[in-house]
């Protein structure tokens, strides 16, 4: 049973579907469409992969419409033939933003929902199309009784591509509260805008210098739906990058996702926030299948297998990533140059193989375990990709940055643009390299992996030994802490007596 619900569709089918739905003559129209699902931990996502159009005599419009049982038995072979669930989208001309059944459109879809699922094995999606905004509400129909079937409302319905849209279920996630801390944020892009900002739930992929950085400015923006992601503990070495983090993280083996939690709860200015912590690899099942609950993501990692999966899960899941790098040359003992890169790897967007973010050669390295090899990294040459470390607290402000404004630029589209292509920063000349086209021919991740969702056959996820390794030394360390701290107590209490 779906207990948590969601609708994500591409940019390019959410115009043709407008260019469908929105009649000249302002009369309803309907459209059957395919879904595959994305299953997450606690949400399960509709994909909306293709388009079943009506033929000559399928629907019949007067004023309101409707359609012949033809219609719905081709629509419903072609689902089962594409192993596709079927979703039903009919129009509200004036309606905006979120548009709930009535009493007739309830009835209506509810007639065919027991149909649907026995002739496709997936529930049917019943979505309505908000004329005036080209905005949408959904459900999905399931069994509750013999012969009874009843809708589950939609969390939200997503655009992903080019811009970022996401429409809310105002019942299910309301609006946030307005609070005296947010004025300056609300002069810059207004309420309606912050009011969606602020509902999105955004994952941070890796909570180390980069990921702090972009915690921060969310929650001070007022995001109030959090969930981080990192199985890393604080280190000395860390110190000089880290935001928030101090020498007693260090001695008590802190978790950085811990010091993530705290540094949003001490800087948000939502009147609620919610946040989730996952010491886990996005690469692990657990922390795959959580990262799926999310809205967006922002990629704040190094390392190739994570950014794979993360790649696999903009493209084939429909859920925008974030992403961003740097490079510093500092041969010799002296810096030579610096480079950092943002970008968003969403539909008819380079993915972030295409951008060269990761070499598909190095994935199969890390999931060997060679990456937390000391011996296997000493045998690779000085220069090596694999084998570079060197990062400061301003590079990585500076990678924060460009990452946030990329975010801010997609959800938000100041003067109407929502795509500016990847950037690539120089810091030794003081230029921007801009990338505008998509992927490369021939990629996978654009093309046949696009929304295959929980059909996709490429398996990114595994065991994760340094994962694992630092959970069981944090476990190890809490244990002995714990030990230590009931000692001094009961000493206190025998020197008390």
């Amino acid at each position: 049973m779906i207990t948590r619900f969601s609708v994500a569709v591409t940019t390019s089918i959410a115009r043709r579907l407008t260019r469908h739905l929105r009649r000249a003559d302002g009369q309803e129209d309907c459209v059957f469409v395919l879904w595959r699902p994305s299953t997450g931990s606690r949400r399960t996502t509709a994909l909306i992969v293709d388009l079943v159009l009506p033929e000559d005599g399928d629907r019949i419009v007067h004023g309101t419409v409707d359609f012949t049982s033809e219609y719905f038995l081709r629509a419903a072979d072609i689902a089962a033939e594409r192993d596709c669930g079927l979703a039903f989208i009919h129009a509200h001309p004036r309606g905006r933003r979120w548009q709930r059944l009535n009493d007739i459109d309830y009835a209506a879809e509810a007639s065919f929902a027991a149909q649907t699922i026995t002739l496709t094995g997936l529930p049917l999606v019943g979505m309505t199309f908000a004329g005036a905004d080209a905005r949408y509400g959904a459900r999905v129909w399931q069994r509750h009784a013999p012969r009874t079937y009843v809708p589950t409302e939609a969390e939200n319905v997503r655009v992903v591509g080019d811009r970022f849209t996401v429409t809310f279920n105002d019942t299910l996630i309301p609006p946030p509260e307005a609070t005296n801390r947010q004025v300056r944020t609300l002069s810059a892009w207004g309420q309606g805008a912050q009011i969606d900002l602020a509902r999105l739930h955004v994952g941070v992929v890796g909570t180390g210098s980069v990921g702090m950085l972009v915690v921060e400015a969310l929650a001070r923006t007022g995001l109030q739906n959090l969930s981080f992601f990192d199985f890393d503990t604080v280190e000395y070495l860390n110190l000089d990058r880290l935001l928030h983090a101090t020498d007693r993280d260090v001695r008590l083996h802190r978790a950085k996702v811990d010091i993530a939690a705290r540094a949003a709860q001490r800087a948000t200015t939502a009147a609620k926030i919610y946040i989730t912590k996952y010491e886990t690899s996005v690469v692990e099942p657990e922390g795959f299948a959580a990262a799926a609950d999310c809205d967006l993501l922002f990629s704040c990692v190094d390392r190739p297998w994570p950014r794979a999966a993360l790649n696999l899960l903009a493209y084939a899941h429909l859920i925008p990533v974030v992403d961003g790098g740097i490079s510093v040359d500092a041969r010799g003992g002296r810096l030579r140059g610096a480079e950092w890169r943002a970008h968003v790897a969403a539909p008819g967007r380079a993915c972030l193989e295409c951008l060269g973010q990761y070499d598909p050669a190095h994935v199969s390295v890390e999931r060997d375990g060679l990456l937390d090899d000391p011996a296997y990294i000493k045998g690779l040459s000085v220069d090596h990709p694999l084998r570079r470390k060197e990062n400061v607290f301003i590079f990585s402000a500076s990678a924060a940055a460009a990452q946030l404004n990329q975010f801010l630029t997609m959800v938000t589209a100041p003067s109407g643009i929502a795509d500016t292509g990847a950037h690539l920063y120089h810091l030794t000349t003081g230029t921007v390299d801009q990338r505008l086209e998509g992927c490369d021919a021939g990629c996978p991740y654009d093309g046949q992996l696009r929304a295959l969702g929980d059909h996709t056959p490429v398996s990114v996820t595994g065991p994760h030994r340094a994962a694992e390794a630092a959970r069981v030394t944090r476990r190890r360390e809490a244990h002995r802490w714990s030990t230590r701290l009931r000692r001094v107590v009961e000493d206190g209490l025998s020197n008390y007596r």
